[in-house]
């Protein structure tokens, strides 16, 4: 089986404004509403501001998929607040290939998102959804709240909780 490092995928990965820029009207549309509904409190805004380390956002995701149009958005909020912080986006398939054996995961969830630091090692990755979302029993009984961007401070903190710690 061929195999690519991190390094690779990262390399051969689009920009977030290239993914978006390849879905439908409808879903470039919803980049632009999600954005406007991340609110990101001041003391986080300020931690991802003030970050001094080099941060690459590798996502397996595509641009029809709800949870990656809500969080790749805030992984550009990242990137908009801090130059320290870079995306690169490859497709789901891609990520069933080469990044699942690489992290150890089957069947993942997507958008799948692996935070590295600068020499390409893994600090943590996000899935899909934000933990505080995940943990719902009864995800219907707060579908439309998740997709109207309710829940997008939870993944800001759960992705924030990933960077922080490192030395």
């Amino acid at each position: 089986m061929n195999k690519m490092t991190l390094k690779e995928l990262y390399q051969v990965g689009c920009s977030f404004e290239t993914s978006v820029g390849e879905g439908s009207k409808s879903e470039r549309a919803r980049i632009a509403k999600n954005s406007s509904r991340i609110i990101l409190d001041d003391e986080l805004t300020n931690n991802i501001m003030s970050f001094d380390k080099e941060i690459k956002f590798l996502v397996a995701g595509e641009i029809w998929c709800p949870d990656y149009q809500l969080n790749g958005s805030v992984l550009k909020r990242f990137i908009d607040l801090n130059t320290n912080f870079d995306m690169s986006i490859v497709t789901m398939a891609r990520g069933k290939k080469f990044l699942e054996p690489i992290l150890g995961i089957e069947n993942a969830k997507y958008p799948l998102i692996v935070v590295l630091d600068k020499d390409f090692n893994i600090l943590g990755s996000f899935q899909e959804r934000p933990e505080i979302v995940k943990n719902i029993k009864n995800f219907d009984e707060i579908k439309l709240d998740y997709y109207k961007g309710q829940y997008l401070i939870n993944s800001a903190n759960d992705i924030w909780n990933i960077i922080k710690n490192i030395k």
